[in-house]
């Protein structure tokens, strides 16, 4: 038997079905272990010269050798910076490949022009979580705001696909591509699932963030120059610059309250199905 207030009844079943789809669709609930540049797992700045242990790079293309192992693997805090970067944060430092001139943390490294053998580039990753319920494609909101630096153009992935040497395979689109010069100044950029900046696919559990980081040394097509030139990347965020579905997280997400109050109207009808009498009296005191 229905309850007497059907519509109250069949709008709240519509709803629990809604959130059951849902979660099974892929819902993020929690983002964690996005780490600045040239922080511990604590979130402490390093010293220069340190093993950045949450970044590494994971590709590098320098001297003429796709996956160019001398300059793959733990990402370096610089020891020093060039003096044409912003400077380092309070909250994060400047990382650097390894292989750097005058030993890891060096940031002179290969890298002149955009296209020919001495073009350089290096793909930096960072593993993050998303916390959620269902599997898959993220189907609610998701927003992250990051602050960057760059020397000398970036390209930024979030999960994309990779060639089978581990490089950005063919005819993936970045989701923010800086090609000016971006070692001077801090940048934002808005990756997001949604709107305006819908630019992004987020997955539930593991995602990559991938930061391709050209060396041009501000040549643009080919160069006969093959000397080492300053590079690195700078990474943070400001202020609360993580969202689900709108709210600052890891503010609790709303599907856990409606269900219970659904079940609390569920078992509601139920006790004035068995007991009418009794509910009759409670409503008419």
């Amino acid at each position: 038997m229905l309850p007497r207030n059907r519509s109250l009844y069949f709008a709240i079943c519509g709803l629990i079905l809604a959130s059951i789809t849902r979660l099974l669709a892929g819902s993020a609930t929690d983002v964690t272990g996005l780490y600045f540049t040239g922080v511990n797992s604590s979130g402490n700045v390093l010293a220069g010269g340190s093993v950045d242990p949450n970044w590494n790079v994971s590709y590098a293309y320098a001297n003429g050798n796709s996956a160019n192992s001398t300059y793959m693997g733990s990402a370096y805090v610089a020891t020093t910076t060039d003096p044409g970067w912003v400077p380092n944060s309070t909250s994060a430092k400047w990382i650097v490949p390894p292989g750097g001139s005058g030993g890891n943390g060096g940031y002179q490294l290969p890298g002149n022009g955009t296209t020919g053998s001495n073009r350089a580039y290096y793909i930096y990753s960072l593993a993050f979580n998303i916390a959620g319920t269902g599997s898959g494609a993220v189907t609610n909101q998701v927003s992250i705001g990051i602050t960057i630096a760059a020397d000398d153009i970036y390209s930024i992935y979030i999960n994309p696909a990779l060639s089978n040497n581990g490089d950005i395979a063919n005819g993936v689109t970045a989701a923010v591509t800086n090609n000016n010069g971006a070692w001077t100044n801090t940048g934002t950029a808005t990756l997001a699932n949604f709107g305006a900046n819908n630019n992004s696919v987020f997955q539930v559990g593991t995602n990559y963030l991938r930061i391709l980081v050209r060396n041009t040394n501000s040549a643009t097509g080919s160069s006969n120059n093959n000397s080492v030139n300053p590079t690195g990347l700078l990474f943070y965020q400001q202020n609360n610059m993580v969202t689900i579905d709108g709210r600052v997280i890891p503010e609790v997400g709303t599907v856990l309250p409606l269900l219970g109050a659904a079940a609390a109207y569920m078992l509601y009808a139920r006790r004035r199905r068995n007991h009418p009498a009794s509910a009759m009296l409670q409503t008419t005191a």
